[in-house]
């Protein structure tokens, strides 16, 4: 199992490869997010000691100081400063998690599809100094679950599966995109099929035949625009009255008309008098082909997902409110758009305003008491707009190769700057720098 690791308070990235094992104190996004707000009373909730299922009493007891003793944050025993400093280091993991997920996208041109909180592994290393508080030392991964396209896709070619994202069978739909819940990977479609063109490709050695086929197909569901040349479609078509005289292609889009989509890919290996069979019928409209349709994921499904794992962050371990956000969530996001349409997206006063008042109108779901509202409101929008799938206002749509939760990082970073700013006010920041050289300078002797 390997790991690509980014640590909030650092710029780059690390990737720690098959190698990389996870240190004494591990945690899911739920679980960091639920330890950071307390929800238990002991304020452990969840997580993992390496060594832990062996019986390990040391790694374990390693594990319990470290997320229960002095010196988890800068401002223990202030509780504004300490809710405010919890908001930071939620917000900062975000930002490192977009940017651990946007290297993936630009380094391999993939997209996990979902992004769950079972996936993120957020970790505190084994030996930490003295300056930084234990929680500021928290470093996010990504899990990365073997794919196992190959087998669960059948006959599909290999170069027509290498685009393709097989989710984990167990992974939390919660997270997906509605493009990823609308679009399961193999759903099938009955559809109204023409074929176009249909050519023999003989093979020297075997009395079996293959065949090249271009086929409109139409369907209510099947948008051209929607749909990209990485997707996939299993058509099947009748070669004549009976079912056992089908064929078969796996195809890929070529043509966008006005209604439906032209595909064309390579049929099944068949018997010569089958494809004669099938030929004869080219002119004929199918209205009983079924199309089974395998959609690539691009990489605003993953956007969709951080926002979604944001939103967890900042609205707590109230797991009632969390269902009803998430049931309001698409009713929400309908009801912004229109406000925010058109709107310059580096307009943040704008859309921050429209936003601000359209959200207050859901009364106590969304709103709070302890963050400074600019910066509270600012960052339930960031999350909102990785939800959105509007242009102009959503992050999903940068292209050239660049990674659309680039933005997103962007953003959460301007957002952290305003964040440290309540934090650490002029006469408190310099009180905070010299007590940090003061600590430097001890540790150093």
């Amino acid at each position: 199992m390997g790991y690509v690791c980014a640590h909030p308070m650092m710029a780059g990235l690390q990737d720690f490869g098959s190698t990389h094992n996870p240190t004494d104190c591990s945690f899911t996004w739920a679980e960091w997010c639920d330890l950071l707000d307390c929800a238990s009373k002991d304020g452990v909730v969840g997580g993992r000691a390496s060594g832990a299922r062996s019986g390990d009493r040391e790694n374990i007891r390693s594990f319990e100081y470290r997320v229960t003793s002095p010196g988890q944050y800068f401002f223990e025993t202030n509780p504004a400063k300490r809710a405010i400093e919890i908001f930071w280091l939620k917000l900062a993991l975000v930002e490192a998690l977009s940017n651990v997920v946007a290297d993936y996208h630009e380094r391999y041109s993939r997209s996990y599809g979902v992004i769950d909180s079972e996936m993120v592994v957020v970790e505190l290393p084994r030996q930490t100094g003295s300056i930084l508080p234990v929680r500021w030392a928290a470093s996010v991964m990504m899990r990365q679950i073997p794919s196992e396209a190959l087998s669960r896709l059948g006959t599909m070619p290999e170069e027509m599966a290498q685009g393709l994202t097989v989710l984990p069978p167990d992974v939390d739909m919660t997270f997906a995109s509605p493009l990823v819940r609308q679009w399961p990977l193999g759903r099938e479609l009955p559809v109204t099929a023409l074929v176009q063109s249909a050519d023999l490709i003989p093979d020297d050695d075997s009395p079996d035949v293959r065949g090249l086929v271009r086929v409109h197909i139409i369907a209510d569901q099947l948008v051209a625009r929607e749909f990209s040349a990485q997707d996939v479609f299993r058509v099947a078509l009748s070669a004549g009255s009976s079912r056992d005289m089908e064929i078969a292609l796996w195809a890929r889009k070529v043509d966008s008309p006005e209604r439906g989509l032209v595909v064309s890919g390579l049929t099944d290996t068949m018997v010569l008098d089958r494809w004669n069979a099938f030929v004869g019928t080219t002119e004929q409209v199918r209205s009983t082909a079924k199309a089974t349709v395998y959609r690539s994921c691009s990489p605003k499904t993953d956007v969709y997902s951080c926002g979604m794992l944001f939103l967890r962050a900042l609205l707590g371990a109230d797991s009632e409110r969390w269902r009803r956000v998430c049931d309001s969530l698409p009713v929400v996001l309908e009801s912004i758009e229109p406000l925010v349409q058109g709107v310059d997206r580096e307009d943040y006063f704008t859309i921050h305003v429209r936003g601000r008042d359209r959200l207050r109108e859901w009364g106590d779901l969304f709103d709070q008491s302890v963050i400074p509202h600019d910066v509270w409101w600012d960052g339930l929008l960031a999350a909102l707009r990785a939800c959105s799938q509007l242009e102009g206002f959503g992050y999903g749509l940068t292209g050239g190769g660049r990674s659309p939760l680039r933005d997103l990082a962007h953003d959460l970073n301007g957002l952290g700057r305003r964040i440290r700013q309540e934090l650490f006010e002029p006469r408190e920041r310099d009180a905070m720098i010299a007590q940090a050289c003061d600590r430097v300078l001890a540790d150093v002797g």
